[in-house]
């Protein structure tokens, strides 16, 4: 039985901690302090009346009663989230082309655009998956009017960029050829080239057993055993095997993302979403994924935003 409300706070508090796993992660993400954080969560569980969380020495997992209460705390904050946007902006109308590389149109985004386009039920939203190559070119011809692609040599930079590792990722099983067989992205891919030369530096022979311009086809022949390839961290699964620097693999440079649009003269329905993009990247970055502790061991301190 609660003792008393479910305020919006504790709520954010309880979600965030189960979804970083960890209550300091947790309070970088909301902007409050660790003790904070713990003791919304110890309210949080006085006014349900029953343990949320189950910590360890490493680790902090949910209970039945936490699995059940994140799960309606999710629609709630969605709820409260989509009201607050349409209380505080102007109405918003028009169309809005945006494009998207298909390695980053995770459930996240796809949440976000959902939320936007209840909270603005007067923009229609129109979304294309494609490469960044791509998706720069789409730009330049007016086919799109915004986009989440990374850096080009074309383009001049955003303000703000993040920046994302790029990992070597293999199947679960050992692969032992003195070749490296790798599953690459087809040319202009800038992967490709990181990939050579890190090979080259450390003088691995390799041969380009798939070529593919899904990510999706990327990611099967890369669970397979087909090859070995190289993900930005976004696109790695969980059922994918990270390779380090001790496994042969030279460590790999990070890429950058950025919010793109045509021009800065833009129409306040499209600069009203660039920001809320970029408040999406910049929560992405803060946030870790499922595969955190996998990367973190490797590129710790590499997923940050540039000002």
């Amino acid at each position: 039985m609660t003792t008393g409300r479910l305020s919006i706070e504790l709520l954010e508090a309880f979600v965030t901690v189960a979804k970083t796993g960890n209550v300091t992660k947790a309070g970088d993400i909301l902007n409050r302090t660790q003790p904070c954080i713990s003791t919304q969560i110890k309210r949080l569980e006085e006014r349900v009346g029953k343990p949320l969380i189950e910590r360890s020495a490493r680790t902090i997992h949910l209970t039945q009663t936490g699995r059940i209460l994140l799960e309606n705390a999710q629609n709630i904050l969605q709820c409260y989230e989509t009201t607050r946007m349409r209380l505080s902006v102007p109405e918003l109308t028009g169309e809005i082309k945006v494009g998207l590389p298909e390695w980053f149109a995770t459930d996240n985004l796809q949440t976000v655009f959902c939320d936007f386009a209840r909270a603005h039920p007067s923009v229609n939203l129109d979304i294309t998956i494609a490469d960044s190559v791509t998706l720069h070119k789409k730009l330049n011809e007016g086919e799109i009017s915004i986009a989440i692609a990374l850096s080009s040599d074309q383009r001049q930079e955003p303000v703000d960029i993040v920046e994302e590792p790029l990992v070597w990722v293999a199947s679960q099983k050992d692969l032992i050829d003195d070749t490296v067989p790798l599953v690459l992205f087809e040319h202009p891919c800038p992967f490709r080239e990181h990939v050579f030369n890190a090979l080259a530096q450390v003088g691995r022979h390799w041969e380009e057993r798939l070529t593919t311009t899904s990510v999706a086809v990327a990611q099967v022949a890369v669970s397979s055993g087909v090859g070995i390839s190289a993900f930005p961290a976004g696109a790695v699964r969980p059922h994918h095997k990270i390779l380090r620097e001790a496994d042969g693999f030279p460590k790999l440079p990070t890429v950058n993302l950025g919010v793109y649009t045509p021009s800065k003269d833009q129409s306040q329905t499209i600069s009203y979403f660039a920001d809320h993009l970029k408040s999406f990247l910049y929560d992405s970055v803060m946030q870790p994924s499922v595969l955190s502790d996998q990367i973190s061991q490797i590129n710790s301190g590499e997923l940050r935003v540039m000002q």
